[in-house]
Order: C-alpha cells, then sequence, then structure tokens
C-alpha cells in the first residue's frame, strides 16, 4: 500500500506518516523510488493510534515497538513486560490527575480570594492635601465646595464652584472637569479588553520598557512632595505598575478624556496602596482645574504622540502654564523613518493630527516651542508588528520607541 492509501486507512495526514516513517515508528519496504506500506506496518499503525490515546510519548511508543519486533511479545514473559509498561503508565497518569486536581483546588481558592477582595473593596476619596493645588482653568480663582461627602479626610463627593460660574463634581473621588473646547481623544482605552487583543506581543513588551524607562528615570530623583502628573492616559499609562515602588508622600495626577479607564485605573492604584495621594482627573480638553506652577515632573507615557493625533494641537501648549520653572519631562515617544509610508498612511487616516506626528523629531521640535528644552533621548526598542491597534503602522515597515528628558527652560535661557 502506498502512503497516500495508507494514510487515509488510518485518518491521518501524509506528512504524519513520514515522520513516524523518519522517526522509526513505521518501517516500509521500499520499492523503486517510494514505501511499499505492509502488513507489518499496519499492525504497528494500529499499535501506534491506540498507545497514543493511553497518553504514551513518541519515545515511549518506540521503545515498546522495538520490543515487539525483537520479542514479537507472544509468549508470557514478553507480556507480563508490555503490562509492566502500561502499569507504569497508568501510574504516571495518575499522578497528573491528582496533580491536576491539587491545581483545580488551588484555582477555586484563589478565585474565591480574589472574588472576596472584589468585593470588599473600599472607596477612597480625594485626599484634602489635593485642595491647594486646585484652581479654576478660566479664571485661576479658588472654588467653593458644596455638598461634600467627607471620609477619612477626604473627598468621596462634592461639587466645586469658582465665582466667575466654572463648574466641576467630585464623584467616587473621581474629579470630572468639563471640557472647554472640542478636544478628543482615542475612545479606545488601555484597560479595554478589545484593545489588549489588538497589540501584539511584542508592541507590549516595549511598553512595558517604557516604563520601566520611566521609573528608572523617576527613581533617582527626589520626588518628596513633589508633584508627578500623567496626562492624556487612554491610551498608554506608565506609572501605575511602579507606584508601589515609588515615595508615598509624593502628589500623583492622572487625567484622561475616558471615565472607564479612569475608573479601572483607580481601582488598581487603590489595591496597590489605598494610601497614596492620587488626584484623578477625566477630562479630554487639557483644560484642567490644577494652579498654574504646581507640577515639577510631567510623564509622557506616548500621550504627546496620541492626543497630537486627535487634536491639531500639541499638549504642551495647554500644560506648560501648569509647570514649576524648573519641571522636567521624563516621556517617551514613537516614530518611523522619513518617507515611511506609514506616516502617508497617518496623514490619510488622521487628517487633523498635529503636523509631524510619528516623526522623529516631533517631539523635539514642539517641546521646545513650548518652553521646554530637549535634553537626552534613550532607545528603547523597535517593531514591525505593532498589532492592529497602531492602524497607521504600515507591514513590514519599522516602528521606533525612544525615551526622553526634557526641562523647562528657565527665563533667562
Amino acid at each position: 500500500m502506498k502512503i497516500g492509501s495508507f494514510a487515509k486507512k488510518f485518518n491521518a495526514s501524509i506528512d504524519t506518516i513520514r515522520y513516524y516513517t523518519n522517526f522509526g515508528l513505521l518501517i516500509p519496504v521500499k520499492k523503486d523510488s517510494y514505501y511499499e506500506y505492509d502488513q507489518t506496518c499496519e499492525e504497528d499503525m494500529k499499535i501506534i493510534t491506540e498507545l497514543k490515546s493511553f497518553e504514551f510519548t513518541l519515545n515511549e511508543i518506540r521503545n515498546i515497538l522495538d520490543l515487539k519486533r525483537i520479542t514479537l511479545l507472544r509468549d508470557h514473559e514478553d507480556l507480563n513486560l508490555y503490562v509492566q509498561l502500561l502499569e507504569r503508565k497508568k501510574e504516571e497518569i495518575s499522578l497528573e490527575i491528582s496533580k491536576l486536581h491539587l491545581a483545580l483546588q488551588k484555582i477555586d481558592k484563589k478565585i474565591d480570594l480574589l472574588c472576596q477582595k472584589n468585593h470588599n473593596e473600599t472607596v477612597t476619596g480625594l485626599s484634602f492635601s489635593f485642595l491647594r493645588f486646585l484652581r479654576c482653568p478660566l479664571c485661576t480663582g479658588s472654588f467653593q465646595l458644596e455638598n461634600a461627602l467627607i471620609q477619612n479626610e477626604s473627598l468621596i463627593d462634592a461639587s466645586i464652584q469658582c465665582a466667575c460660574g466654572y463648574h466641576a463634581d467630585i464623584r467616587q473621588g473621581i474629579l470630572f472637569a468639563p471640557s472647554l473646547d472640542n478636544s478628543t481623544q482615542n475612545i479606545a482605552y488601555l484597560y479595554e479588553q478589545k484593545t489588549l487583543g489588538e497589540m501584539s506581543t511584542e508592541l507590549i513588551q516595549i511598553i512595558e520598557k517604557c516604563s520601566l524607562f520611566t521609573y528608572q528615570k523617576l527613581r533617582d530623583l527626589d520626588l518628596s512632595h513633589k508633584v508627578i502628573f500623567e496626562p492624556c492616559i487612554d491610551t498608554f499609562v506608565f506609572l501605575p505598575k511602579y507606584i508601589h515602588l515609588l515615595p508615598d508622600d509624593a502628589y500623583y495626577i492622572f487625567c484622561g478624556s475616558n471615565e472607564e479607564m479612569i475608573v479601572k485605573l483607580k481601582s488598581k492604584i487603590d489595591s496597590i496602596n489605598p494610601a497614596l495621594k492620587v488626584l484623578y482627573i477625566v477630562n479630554s480638553s487639557l483644560h484642567l482645574p490644577v494652579a498654574t506652577n504646581s507640577i515639577d515632573f510631567l510623564i509622557d507615557s506616548l500621550s504627546f504622540n496620541d492626543y497630537a493625533l486627535f487634536n491639531n494641537v500639541f499638549p504642551l501648549s495647554k500644560l506648560t502654564s501648569l509647570c514649576k520653572e524648573k519641571a522636567m519631562i521624563i516621556g517617551c515617544f514613537a516614530y518611523h523613518k522619513q518617507g515611511a509610508k506609514s506616516l502617508r498612511k497617518l496623514k490619510e487616516l488622521y487628517p487633523n493630527a498635529y503636523s509631524n506626528n510619528a516623526e522623529k523629531d516631533f517631539i523635539k521640535a514642539n517641546i521646545n516651542t513650548y518652553s521646554f528644552e530637549f535634553e537626552e533621548t534613550f532607545p528603547i526598542g523597535e517593531t514591525k508588528e505593532p498589532g492592529i491597534y497602531i492602524e497607521y503602522h504600515v507591514e513590514n515597515e519599522t516602528m521606533f520607541f525612544e525615551g526622553y528628558i526634557g526641562r523647562r527652560m528657565t527665563k533667562h535661557s
């Protein structure tokens, strides 16, 4: 019987039969330029199929076939040896079943623990210590609090009012600030399962390296009582994974346009350390109720790229006034080489994007425009397959990622 007919008889692929032959499980007779699979091969194939159903490995099956070929498995002693091999496999399977049962028990306990933790979550509020950083974005005036729900020296719910008419709300410890223009941001957000499914493993690994870069730079600085602000976090956010390693006497601000993203981020950070002083802001316009000259460190988690993708505005134009005279930017940016098809596709998909977005000099040129000096860059990584989430990326082109440091230029610079 030729290989095609033999494979069909045993409902196997021709490649499988060739592999079994090369591995020594089947020993056909060679006739001219092809193999003939005879009655012995059929007997061996039946044994192979049966032993595979018993969870024997191919190496174990080959050893049993070697035993059959030498002894024929006909007399009492040979059959006893075969039975011993089957008994040994049975013991291995029983042990594996016991391990799997134990694993199931551990998984059940973990599920119960996580469900209990989920039900026992406590609501954290906006620390009173942040009130001194809050000012009206229209007139820079101070706020009056109304209908405040206070718990453990923090605001759970409240209405904040300015004499000029500006109004914002605090709900469940999150500040909801109205957008003052028609700015938009990505409707997708990082913690959405759909978004995660659209990112390649390579991109996720690079984002992890970006987060690590940001943490390492912050780790070497004096952050005590400093204000660290990460805006436009809908697409990416760098600090949460390492925030428990940073000083707990610093002030952290996160701002994004997607309420679901902010709520999930707050839940994650609360589970890491609910005592951290964190201000969460839902806002898309970057006209924020934050006092001028209050931010020490601005974190660009690829957010300048992202915000300027949906708006013909570089975000520093709205953020510089919030930064102190010696403020520092610690960030990462993505780019394609000049002339890349991806850059042309970006302009087609995002006709309102800020000019030169995703080009190598995009960050450097623009932070200089808004009173920051581009100090140095650090290579982070590159990928040709970021996933369909980066929809303007053209297949086989390289997308580069770099970390950078920027410092606000002093008035005499």
